[in-house]
């Protein structure tokens, strides 16, 4: 059954290609590919060069602006901010793993620079959404300024 016959609100009959919708769907599951832990890994490890062209690479797999922002550039900052303060992974509340590895990044950055980029995040964040400037041009400084 590769059909199915439905009615708009008019009354209608309407065809719809189920086939096609499915791989509609199939399609936009393989643009979400993207594994958005080697952009955290590039930011971590302060690879600007790196981290700015798997920028590029999830915005090409169809991911927006603002998912990168949040569930990479800004979630990084977070954990990076956490290990530094802390003195384990539960008193941070963070995955053993994912403590040690952001551990291992913070030597990457000297003292009270994570707390700068974290302000600059915030700040540029809330002035994209006042319209001024823009997330992906935010992101982008601040990749490259790394």
């Amino acid at each position: 059954m590769t059909e199915f016959y439905a009615q708009n609100i008019f009354g209608d009959e309407v065809n719809i290609d189920l086939a096609a919708e499915e791989e509609i769907i199939k399609s936009a599951a393989k643009k979400e590919s993207f594994n958005i832990f080697t952009l955290t890994d590039a930011t971590g490890a302060r690879k600007k060069k790196d981290a700015w062209i798997l920028y590029q690479k999830a915005l090409a797999s169809g991911m927006v602006a603002d998912d990168i922002f949040w569930r990479a550039i800004a979630w990084e900052i977070k954990t990076l901010l956490l290990a530094s303060k802390t003195v384990s992974a539960e008193e941070a509340g963070l995955n053993p793993f994912v403590y040690q590895k952001a551990k291992a990044y913070c030597k990457n950055f000297k003292p009270g620079e994570l707390e700068q980029i974290s302000e600059d995040l915030v700040v540029g964040y809330h002035n994209a959404r006042r319209g001024i400037g823009e997330i992906e041009t935010l992101i982008e400084k601040m990749l490259l300024s790394l």
